[in-house]
């Protein structure tokens, strides 16, 4: 059956490997999308995402929006998280994606999740689960197209037979190297803390975002 704007999808864009694909196969499956990248402090190299935007850009439709966002502080204050992990970050990302899907009438939330990656606390399978149920109590699906992956080898390789750079063209986090893999009832806390979090912003009024870019891949070409 034919997509609709209905069926629109909004994709958490870093303009890495798994991301990149995402996009792609989003726009094969027939969903009009919109890419919304978060911008911070912590984070360098924008200028990376915007080439892989170039890259992709005459694939994709020429009237798909890209929005840079300043990652935002949520507001909840008692869900803390004991690990260093980057489930904090995640956390703003995911509610950054809703508020914007919120204003544009969008249901479904991509994130470019892959399996080959699971050691990062909130791409696991047991993370993956939590964040699905979290964004349905909310009315939002969530999608993860590129969670097939099972090697970065398989996803440079997709890369390549589309034309494109296997490079992560994505920002560089001058905080993920302190990252730490979790398990057992340490992961399944955090998560829970991660599932609170999310749920807490989300029952709050709309986020006032900071919308630093704004541009359709049109003017990309």
């Amino acid at each position: 059956m034919a997509k609709t704007p209905s069926d629109r999808v909004l994709l958490m864009f870093s303009g890495g490997r798994d991301s990149t694909l995402a996009a792609l196969r989003l726009h094969e499956a027939g969903y009009p999308l919109k890419l919304v990248t978060i911008t911070a402090g912590h984070l360098f190299g924008l200028n990376n995402v915007e080439r892989r935007l170039r890259e992709i850009a005459p694939m994709l439709p020429g009237e798909t929006e890209w929005l840079q966002i300043v990652q935002p502080a949520l507001r909840g204050t008692q869900h803390f998280f004991h690990q260093q992990t980057c489930l904090p970050c995640q956390s703003a990302y995911v509610v950054t994606g809703v508020n914007v899907a919120r204003q544009a009438g969008i249901r479904r939330i991509a994130m470019g999740y892959a399996s080959y990656q699971a050691g990062w606390p909130e791409q696991g399978p047991q993370a993956t689960r939590v964040l699905e149920h979290t964004l349905a109590r909310h009315g939002f699906e969530l999608l993860l197209p590129v969670y097939d992956i099972e090697s970065r080898a398989s996803a440079m390789q997709e890369l390549k037979t589309r034309g494109l750079s296997e490079l992560a063209l994505e920002q560089k986090c001058t905080r993920q190297v302190n990252n730490v893999e979790l398990e057992g009832q340490v992961l399944s806390q955090q998560l829970e803390l991660w599932a609170r979090a999310i749920d807490e912003e989300l029952g709050k009024s709309p986020l006032l975002l900071n919308i630093s870019g704004h541009i359709r891949l049109s003017e990309l070409r």
